[in-house]
């Protein structure tokens, strides 16, 4: 990986990202709103709640998949009618979009996209990052055909020989929201708890400073909460109490409209 660049404004992101995308490769971009964090999934970060979890123990993969399947385990016996047909991996995505900790990491094809996700809050000294990695098939197995999405979660998550996995769920699916996964031209990693910095090819750091100008400026080409997030559950969570008003004003002046 090159050392971490960090960019000013949105013409420094767009001419950067040109200068690394080629029409032979396909990458992957993940925007986090905090510089310092990991690329890891919501699993290994709730499990590493309790201090006896750590990846870095030889029995981590166990008690890794063990709790993936516990909570699928759980939700299929509690909540049937939801449940009972979707096979293990729908599972996860279902419960991924409704804030279930998974071993799934979100990820886009769309480098702008990553871009507001690392600009989304606005903390006093906390910078943001877009992670890019590229879409290597030696490396990341896609999920494309029917047989290996109904796979069993021992397949994805191998205890002994555990890889990555990409897959995007499908377009009439009626188990997760494809209308904001559509917006976000989004995916999903899976298979280990945590991206190595092997595996991420570049990593650009913008500036706290400079979060809230890039948010008016993405918005002004039709990337923005309203947009990014269309769907009902996205209203609600932009119109709570704590959500700050100003955020939303941000992306008012897009002109564009919500369907």
């Amino acid at each position: 990986m090159n050392s971490p660049i960090e960019i000013a404004g949105l013409e420094d992101y767009i001419n950067y990202i040109a200068d690394i995308a080629t029409s032979e490769k396909s990458h992957l971009y993940r925007g986090q709103e905090d510089a310092e964090w990991q690329v890891t999934s919501s699993a290994l970060r709730r499990l590493e709640l309790e201090e006896e979890y750590t990846a870095s123990d030889d029995s981590f993969p166990y008690v890794y998949l063990e709790y993936l399947l516990q909570i699928i385990y759980e939700v299929k016996l509690n909540y049937p009618t939801t449940y009972r047909s979707l096979f293990p991996l729908e599972c996860l995505a279902h419960l991924q979009h409704n804030g279930v900790a998974t071993g799934l990491i979100d990820f886009t094809f769309h480098p702008l996209v990553a871009l507001w996700f690392a600009c989304a809050h606005e903390k006093t000294d906390t910078n943001g990052k877009v992670i890019v990695l590229e879409n290597d098939r030696e490396i990341i197995e896609q999920i494309e055909t029917p047989e290996k999405l109904e796979s069993d979660l021992e397949t994805f998550f191998a205890v002994n020989a555990a890889g990555w996995h990409l897959w995007s769920p499908a377009l009439d699916s009626q188990f997760v929201d494809t209308q904001r996964m559509t917006r976000q031209h989004s995916v999903f990693l899976f298979g280990l708890p945590e991206v190595a910095s092997e595996m991420v090819t570049s990593e650009i750091v913008i500036p706290y400073i400079h979060k809230r100008q890039l948010r008016v400026e993405l918005a002004k080409i039709g990337i923005s909460e309203q947009t990014l997030f269309a769907d009902l559950l996205g209203f609600f969570d932009r119109n709570t109490p704590q959500h700050p008003y100003g955020s939303i004003l941000v992306g008012s002046d897009t002109g564009g409209n919500l369907s």
